[in-house]
């Protein structure tokens, strides 16, 4: 009997969260009972190694740093947060026994007197001083632009301190509980300087850090002095880099791996139909979104052909026929489950291929003796998320095809796809697959307001800037809802972004491997076990 994927549910809770049960995706290749028994594919007793196959290489081992899931899959479990996520989404203390609301713009902490560092430091309010201001000030962080709403950190005793931001900021707790919070070694650092650390990194989380090898591995051993519960099912830890998705497929059918990630909708059946592996798949916040330069010099700059290139493109046969069920269409990049999401523009998609013409020809760029309007250069990655080479070219075919914009397409492996983009310059569109790790639509929105926008996208929009800012410091919960539901709304309208799909994830995973995939698609080894 052949194997569905397997489901797993999350449900977001909080005060600024909203609750949603995780349901059952369509698109699976096969059929059957999804309670299939474990099979021949367990890992045996002896067998106390984990091994993790990545799409992507982390690059860095700096948290502050991230360029993607990637790294914060690896550095997770490494580094100790004042405040975490548990695998429901639920904000819970890390480091943190207990904190409270000074003022709007002071909040109050004490930590653990038990947590040290993989050296054996103690793990102090100066460390937090240090780690926190680092992001708030250092420009040239990844993390800067969501960390620089904190002012400073007061230092009150070894394991007391203060945390004052410009402005009332809500969301302190969701930054806290985020990639960019990790609490680095003070003193460790400035001891063996940024580069030194970078290369024999630590940190107090429940796995410590052993070898990296660039595109090719990275090794941790648990934490034996961790000061939280500690899963000691393995002796070590292995996440392997497989950017091509048949070879990390391959690797998990031969037992070279236990888990992979990013498993492409067409390698399903194969994953199900072996002996001792099986598909997982879940809901994610990750959306497949079409960036188009907002500037003058670019034919996208006029907002009729942004909107003409969205309506160009019929999201669901992106979400059924590419990514055969694992995607559902969105105008919107604030998932489910993330606060501040508009429910009217998810599941909804703008395909009308005459409004579309209509718009090109309004926008003064009509068809040529060859039927060509113009050409769009676009940039993607191949190999980075589910199915996106294939999601790029279905874009580019449905541009020339239903109006006539012929797409110069440029795929490049994940590693080249990041130092293309990551210093935010691309040439006349990007296809960008973002999650989101903050779940507070502020974060989405972001990616509107210059600070994230110049150089990308360069869309500035005066309202939407004012409604990002508001929300930013807005401490009534309903009214900083209805802010990020209106920036949404504007940015469906003008389409600086051209949102395709909300992706679900998609694991393969090894019989005998206890394993849950999250809603922020990070791996918790802590909670990864062996079946009994």
């Amino acid at each position: 009997m052949k194997k569905r994927p397997r489901k797993f549910a999350s449900i977001i809770a909080g005060a600024m969260a909203l609750c949603l049960l995780l349901s059952a995706c369509g698109g699976s290749p096969d059929s059957g009972n999804t309670d299939q028994p474990q099979g021949s594919g367990s890992p045996s007793a002896e067998d106390r190694v984990l091994t993790i196959g990545l799409a992507a290489d982390p690059q860095t081992m700096d948290p502050q740093a991230l360029l993607s899931t990637a790294t914060t899959c690896v550095v997770e479990s490494m580094y100790s947060k004042l405040l975490t996520r548990d695998d429901d989404m639920n904000i819970v203390n890390d480091l943190v026994t207990e904190y409270s609301i000074v003022d709007d713009t002071t909040w109050t902490f004490t930590i653990r007197d038990d947590a040290v560092f993989h050296n054996g430091d103690p793990v102090t309010s100066a460390d937090v001083k240090y780690s926190i201001e680092r992001a708030a000030t250092d420009e040239t962080l990844m993390e800067y632009t969501h960390w620089k709403n904190v002012e400073s950190v007061e230092i009150i005793d070894e394991y007391n301190f203060n945390i004052k931001t410009w402005e009332p900021y809500p969301a302190l707790e969701a930054l806290l509980s985020k990639s960019g919070g990790e609490i680095l070694p003070k003193d460790y650092i400035e001891e063996v300087g940024m580069d030194g650390f970078l290369k024999a990194p630590i940190g107090s989380g429940p796995y410590k850090f052993v070898s990296y090898s660039a595109d090719q591995e990275i090794v941790m051993e648990p934490n034996t002095d961790y000061y939280g519960e500690l899963n000691d099912d393995w002796d070590q830890v292995v996440f392997r880099v497989i950017p091509e998705s048949s070879t990390r497929v391959g690797e998990l059918l031969a037992g070279g791996v236990d888990i992979i990630n990013n498993v492409s909708p067409n390698e399903w059946e194969r994953i199900n139909s072996n002996e001792g592996t099986s598909v997982l798949l879940g809901e994610g916040t990750r959306v497949y979104m079409l960036g188009m330069k907002c500037s003058e010099g670019n034919e996208t700059a006029d907002v009729r052909v942004r909107q003409a290139i969205d309506y160009a493109i019929d999201d669901s046969v992106i979400a059924e026929a590419v990514l055969d069920g694992a995607g559902v269409p969105t105008l919107t990049r604030v998932a489910p489950g993330v606060v501040g999401q508009d429910e009217s523009l998810y599941g909804k998609y703008n395909f009308d291929v005459e409004k579309a013409n209509q718009l090109l020809d309004e926008a003064g760029y009509p068809r040529g003796e060859d039927g060509i309007r113009f050409t769009l250069g676009l940039e993607a990655s191949n190999g980075r998320y589910l199915m996106d080479g294939d999601v790029a070219q279905t874009i580019a075919s449905m541009l020339e095809e239903n109006v006539g914009i012929k797409v110069d397409l440029q795929l490049y492996d994940s590693t080249t796809y990041v130092n293309i983009l990551s210093p935010r310059e691309f040439k006349d569109a990007a296809l960008y697959c973002f999650g989101d790790n903050f779940f507070d639509g502020i974060y989405a929105i972001a990616c509107y307001t210059p600070d994230f926008s110049m150089g990308e996208t360069d869309y500035n929009n005066e309202r939407v800037n004012e409604l990002y800012s508001s929300a930013m410091a807005n401490m009534n919960l309903e009214e900083r809802v209805a802010q990020i539901e209106e920036a949404q709304q504007i940015a469906a309208e003008e389409v600086p972004y051209a949102n395709i799909v909300n992706l679900k994830s998609a694991y393969g995973v090894r019989d005998g491997i206890n394993f849950t995939g999250r809603l922020d698609e990070v791996f918790n080894l802590n909670t990864i076990t062996r079946a009994e």
